[in-house]
């Protein structure tokens, strides 16, 4: 069973002892009630909440600062009670099953310890690593090395569907001047396009007018109520038209486009180009600085390897 107390509407000491469904139920309420309190208190005190102390499984202790930073700035008050009640509910088990595996020695075994042991180090050298990294990497990757790199590798760049740039207006069918904004938006520039953009947009419609973004095509398909079977014939056909529906009424201008299997533009890779040699510097830096410290290490005789074919 539980044996539950609050305190002040804040301190909840629990000690398991069964696993039954109607103490888990009434676990549940007394949480509730738990955080009701909590976020009261929050409203009318400060408190520390690194000494306020949650739940108690045992010898162990959850704090209140615990669960505060779980709680994202904009997160509703029923949000954070269902994930505090979750995360509560997963600590006692933990503690639970801690508990019991300490009962049988199970925590010091040596097979255990290894891995305990193995685990640290591994989490030492991930963050030495990460140090190393942060005080060495330079992350200014500049245009000519990613064109390089794009040009070198067009492989790497295939397109795996098709992709445009365009622009598009929805305006109200009912639009008494819309004949007038369809030939103006054929010949628009960019300042004229967004004026008429500005007139749809005010008048319960939208539009896109990122001319320099490629887009997939698939992506605009959900917008702009294009009917097609074809994608490529369409698009290899289809530059400018308008589309018109029971509402509203479509101008659409395909300014580029490239058809899937073929080499991605620069522009729509240069982000991942980036990332690419990003990474390779990374792994360049590290392999050259763990050298040079396995290299000192050899030099200072402070590693050695006992086995006559390890040379």
């Amino acid at each position: 069973m539980f044996n539950v107390s609050v305190v002040n509407g804040l301190i909840i000491t629990i000690n398991v002892s069964t696993k039954s469904h109607n103490s888990r139920k009434f676990f549940s309420f007394v949480v509730a009630v738990l955080f009701s309190g909590l976020f009261f208190s929050c409203n009318t005190k400060k408190e520390d909440s690194s000494a306020t102390v949650i739940a108690k499984a045992f010898d162990k202790t959850l704090s209140q600062a615990e669960l505060e930073s779980l709680f994202g700035p904009n997160m509703t008050r029923q949000d954070s009670i269902l994930i505090g009640k979750g995360y509560i509910e997963s600590w006692l088990k933990k503690q639970v099953l801690l508990q019991n595996a300490y009962k049988e020695n199970f925590g010091s075994s040596d097979e255990i310890n290894k891995k305990v042991e193995a685990f640290r180090e591994d989490l030492i050298a991930f963050e030495y690593r990460k140090k190393v990294l942060y005080e060495k990497l330079d992350t200014n990757i500049t245009l000519k090395e990613s064109k390089d790199y794009y040009t070198q590798h067009p492989e790497n760049f295939e397109l795996k569907q098709n992709i445009i740039r365009c622009v598009f207006i929805k305006m109200p069918i009912a639009f008494e001047n819309k004949h007038h904004y369809w030939n103006a938006f054929k010949n628009a520039k960019t300042e004229q396009l967004t004026q008429i953009a500005m007139v749809a947009l005010k008048n319960g419609g939208n539009a896109f007018m990122e001319n320099e973004q490629w887009v997939a095509f698939d992506d605009i398909l959900k917008v702009v109520p294009i009917n097609t079977y074809n994608q490529e014939n369409f698009i290899n056909n289809n530059r400018l038209f308008k589309i018109d529906e029971k509402d509203f009424i479509w101008y659409v201008n395909i300014l580029d486009f490239r058809i899937k299997d073929n080499v991605s533009p620069f522009d729509f890779v240069e982000e991942n180009i980036h990332q690419i040699l990003l990474n390779k510097r990374k792994v360049e830096i590290l392999d050259k600085i763990e050298k040079e410290m396995l290299d000192k290490a050899r030099k200072d005789k402070k590693i050695n390897v006992y086995l006559p074919f390890y040379e």
